[in-house]
């Protein structure tokens, strides 16, 4: 085993001691819960789920070429952004497309900032 694939083993599993678990709780997020939380919650959460994205986008981990440009252009935009402009942005879109509430939390960052990063 070379000293590179040890490293990039290494540096696997640590993204996967530290990310999976924090997908994990983020994915069974329900909307509802989001929107029930203080602000501050609702803060820490996106902290959480901006974190993830980036740092799965940073690793390239992301199984399909689209939705990582996708992840990539979102982080570019909202790397400028304070955390709290993010949580405005975020809660106004849930209320305005409630149609989506089914989905996790977490899924619908994507879709938000998608569509207020092009």
């Amino acid at each position: 085993m070379t000293a590179r694939f040890r490293r990039a083993l290494a540096a696997a599993l640590l993204l996967a001691l530290w990310a999976l678990p924090v997908q994990a709780f983020e994915a069974f997020v329900s909307v509802d819960d989001y929107m029930a939380a203080s602000r501050a919650e609702r803060l820490s959460f996106l902290a959480g789920v901006y974190d993830t994205f980036s740092t799965i986008e940073d690793a390239g981990l992301f199984s399909s070429q689209a939705l990582a440009t996708t992840v990539k252009r979102i982080i570019d935009c909202t790397s400028r952004m304070k955390i709290e402009e993010i949580e405005t942005l975020f809660t106004a879109w849930l209320e305005k497309n409630r149609g989506e509430w089914d989905s996790a939390a977490a899924s619908l960052f994507v879709f938000t900032f998608d569509d207020y990063c092009k």
